[in-house]
């Protein structure tokens, strides 16, 4: 494989990447399902800490200092080869275009605070600003990732840490000043941990996961930052502990706020925060503060336009992909690869026209991206672990602690996790009265093809991909 590092004219620094990868997972989106757990939640963020967020960061931490190339296609690749790192890369990417919907779908509800509460179930309304929010996005990361890169920042802090600040803060004011608290505060084992034979928590479990990933998704831009050995471990780590911090807090204030039968699961922060307004009488913050959230996500949407894609692009460039699908413009960007994703997403968001049950859609979007993600993770712990073995003369500049057992440990709790999500993926929770076989066999058939796909793309490979240059 080719492990030329390539040196771009602007280099991004600490602070811009910590914000990058925030903003990959961290969200007030995941906060009213962790409110809807009660105290539970405390339960479950603390297993994802361990069982997932801890492992996820030290991992890729050790693989972006030893291969500081573009993330998961050059981990995967140097431990198994350059077919299954490509494969690893098309499955972090393709995911990106299933789930990223219900991203968009967030923003949606929550700028119909910002117009008229009511449009938040309004299909045609959901479709326009999907349409609006991703092209725009698309638009703004072709002036290259310096610029995407501080609209990140920007949306970050604005629309995730201050609305999530102004909710906690408020929320304890709320408590203090004697209004009903909603939260079940009670410390019974019934009331903290879930029941393990009960499906619905595996759901939730499954989902407080999957409110974590893409934290390795920011080393997809690991050529373009500034001593990227030090930096990004220090990156992630700040981005992993101040995401779980928030979430949790934030998560906790909308239960004190709200009951939990009435938490909106796309759009119960905005309405902790009408709840706020409405009892403080201050009625005029809330379209304020419903923009700044749509304003965070719409942030995170551009972070994930840009992320997947430079790895997918790398991939490409090393005579994988046509030479078409490798070209960039000027700024360094895969101008056709994110045109095409753009496209892909578009027709994805028109569907929601056209079917009749439109929640049961967005499931089957969120299942299929929660088991082409959990392969790829697979796919890079079991990298990490092999490495260890394969390449131990490589210098990485991080490395989990232990030696190779604390990699065993640390790796095999991710690859352990991450097989539970696949198989919990597959349970038809929720679905209505759509068949249960029915709903399996498009499950395991979408996910058959997304994951052969990139092997029907390698059997016609041509020499002539291979080229230098934009």
């Amino acid at each position: 494989m080719n492990n030329t590092v390539s040196r771009p004219q602007h280099k991004i620094g600490l602070f811009t990447l910590i914000f990058v990868t925030s903003a990959l997972f961290m969200t007030l989106r995941n906060m009213p399902m962790m409110a809807e757990t009660g105290m539970r939640m405390v339960f479950f963020n603390t297993v994802t800490v361990f069982a997932f967020l801890i492992p996820a960061a030290l991992v890729a931490a050790e693989l972006a200092t030893g291969w500081p190339q573009n993330g998961v296609y050059h981990w995967v690749g140097a431990a198994f080869g350059e077919r299954t790192g490509f494969l690893a890369v098309w499955l972090q990417w393709i995911q990106s275009i299933f789930g990223i919907t219900s991203i968009l779908s967030y923003v949606a509800a929550s700028f119909a605070y910002v117009v008229n509460p009511a449009l938040a179930s309004d299909r045609y309304f959901i479709v326009t600003v999907i349409m609006v929010v991703y092209w725009t996005a698309t638009f703004v990361n072709l002036f290259g990732t310096r610029f995407s890169g501080l609209i990140s920042s920007v949306c970050v802090i604005s629309g995730v840490f201050l609305p999530a600040l102004v909710l906690i803060v408020w929320a304890f004011f709320y408590v203090k000043d004697g209004y009903p608290v909603y939260l079940d505060l009670s410390m019974t084992v019934d009331n903290l941990i879930p029941s393990l034979n009960s499906v619905k928590s595996l759901i939730m479990f499954l989902s407080f996961i999957f409110g974590f990933v893409g934290i390795e998704v920011s080393a997809n831009v690991a050529n373009e930052v500034k001593d990227v050995r030090k930096t990004y471990p220090a990156a992630v780590f700040t981005a992993a502990i101040t995401g779980f911090v928030f979430t949790l807090l934030g998560g906790l204030a909308i239960a004190v706020v709200m009951p939990g039968t009435k938490i909106d699961l796309i759009s119960g922060a905005v309405q902790a925060l009408d709840r706020l307004c409405s009892i403080y009488k201050v009625s005029w913050f809330l379209p304020l503060a419903a923009f700044l959230v749509a304003f965070g996500a719409a942030g995170q949407v551009s972070t994930w336009v840009v992320g997947p894609i430079k790895g997918l692009w790398a991939a490409g460039k090393e005579g994988n992909l046509p030479p078409f699908w490798q070209r960039a413009n000027k700024n360094g960007i895969p101008r056709n690869l994110l045109l095409l994703q753009a496209t892909l997403i578009s027709v994805i968001g028109c569907s929601f026209i056209f079917v009749p049950d439109v929640d049961f859609t967005f499931l089957l979007l969120t299942d299929i991206a929660v088991l082409l993600y959990a392969i790829m993770y697979c796919l890079m712990f079991v990298s990490a672990i092999r490495l260890r073995y394969t390449q131990p003369e490589v210098h990485r500049s991080y490395r989990v602690p232990g030696g190779n057992v604390g990699m065993w440990v640390v790796a095999g709790t991710g690859l352990l996790t991450m097989a539970a999500c696949f198989v919990i993926g597959f349970i038809p929770y929720g679905i209505g009265s759509f068949p249960v076989a029915g709903y399996e066999t498009a499950m395991a058939a979408t996910v058959f093809v997304m994951t052969v796909m990139p092997f029907v793309i390698l059997r016609f490979k041509r020499p002539e991909w291979l080229l230098t240059g934009p």
